[in-house]
């Protein structure tokens, strides 16, 4: 694989080794941490390490996240009928199942990370599982599955879109947000990288790891903030690969420029 060295550094100037694909243009640490020190990691220090968290989620924490699940549950009602049965991949502390709830969505989610998932389970009971998506067995019973801010924390981002796949109904929809790495290096600069985004997704590579899971876009709310449901034909790659490819570029080329910060 053709690769570009982006930076050796986080934005706490700790020493991470990121670089871009020449074939994508995604974003990712190389070298790899293993699954074992990810795992570690959310489960116990992610939080805290992240977000200052140590007992539970602070109110400030708890109020952004339910602005930014209302605004979430806002495009959902536009696509999904009441009473569906939603996922949430990866729930943090449960904001956004609250939203879904209260509207009448029939809404359940997993969290890996222990603090979070506790206090989501202390909310909303056994609509809550905690673990890895790994280890989830839902089978195919909902409507639409949700992850927000999830997939760049993932070293294998599309057996999780095939996982997410295999618990849909037929005609199921999933709805997926990322960071735009690129606008975020372009604006920051290596301020945008730490440890827990081993993945970086512009739009483009967001989609070809979609359709590498027999996915196709059917809304756009931003550039990495995208409705997929199961495509009726096999999608083309080369062009979606060339151009996140190209997203990259451009960006790496800015940033020796001097013009990313």
């Amino acid at each position: 694989m053709n690769q570009t060295e982006v930076s050796g550094v986080d934005r706490r100037w700790k020493r991470l080794r990121t670089v871009g694909c020449g074939e994508c243009g995604l974003l990712f640490t190389n070298p790899m941490p293993t699954e074992a020190e990810l795992d570690d990691y959310y489960a116990s220090l992610y939080r805290l390490d992240y977000q200052g968290a140590v007992v539970r989620p602070s109110a400030r924490h708890i109020r952004k996240r339910s602005a930014q699940a209302a605004r979430r549950v806002s495009v959902i009602k536009t696509l999904l009928s009441p009473n569906a049965a939603t996922l949430d991949f990866g729930t943090g502390s449960g904001e956004f199942i609250l939203a879904m709830l209260e509207v009448g969505y029939d809404a359940h989610g997993f969290e890996p990370g222990g603090t979070y998932s506790s206090f989501a389970r202390q909310r909303l009971g056994d609509r809550i599982r905690a673990g890895r998506w790994q280890d989830m067995d839902y089978g195919p019973r909902f409507d639409l599955i949700t992850s927000f801010h999830v997939f760049e924390h993932l070293s294998d981002p599309v057996s999780a879109f095939r996982a997410a796949v295999s618990w849909l109904k037929p005609g199921g929809l999933i709805y997926i947000e990322v960071p735009d790495a690129v606008s975020g290096f372009k604006q920051s600069g290596f301020m945008s990288l730490h440890f827990a985004h081993v993945v970086g997704f512009n739009a483009h590579n967001l989609m070809l790891a979609a359709a590498k899971a027999g996915l196709e876009p059917v809304h756009h709310a931003s550039a990495t903030e995208i409705v997929f449901r199961r495509a009726e034909r096999p999608l083309e790659l080369y062009p979606l690969a060339d151009a996140g490819a190209k997203l990259t570029r451009d960006m790496i080329g800015r940033s020796a420029n001097g013009n990313a910060n």
